[in-house]
């Protein structure tokens, strides 16, 4: 499990940076927001792999902490890639490509905090 908690720390480290360049303007825009979709993805499949592992009989040592881990971390992107419409907007502006450089650094904090409860 461990192995799968560090590669998708990893693959959130390349997506913050990939958010921080694609903000200084290079154009990897469309390629960051996918890649935000497919992280959101693999955060639910890492958080539910950790769980089943759990319930196997791998528990952690801080069972509180470690459910608060692994909820930060499939909340984080959603909550700050979902804006709600503004009254006469068709549309939700998407979010800054620094906001979410800066999620997907936080999420990788968690996802090392995950995986060392």
């Amino acid at each position: 499990m461990d192995v799968v908690i560090w590669v998708a720390t990893g693959l959130m480290l390349v997506l913050a940076v990939g958010c921080a360049l694609a903000a200084l303007g290079l154009p990897l825009e469309r390629a960051c927001r996918i890649g935000t979709e497919v992280a959101e993805g693999l955060l639910f499949l890492v958080v539910a792999a950790d769980l089943l592992a759990w319930a196997a009989g791998d528990g952690p040592d801080e069972p509180f902490v470690h459910v608060g881990y692994a909820v930060a971390a499939v909340a984080v992107i959603p909550l700050v890639t979902r804006r709600p419409t503004l009254e006469g907007e068709s549309a939700p502006e998407p979010a800054s490509m620094w906001v979410l450089a800066i999620a997907a650094l936080a999420v990788a904090v968690v996802l090392w905090r995950l995986g060392t409860t």
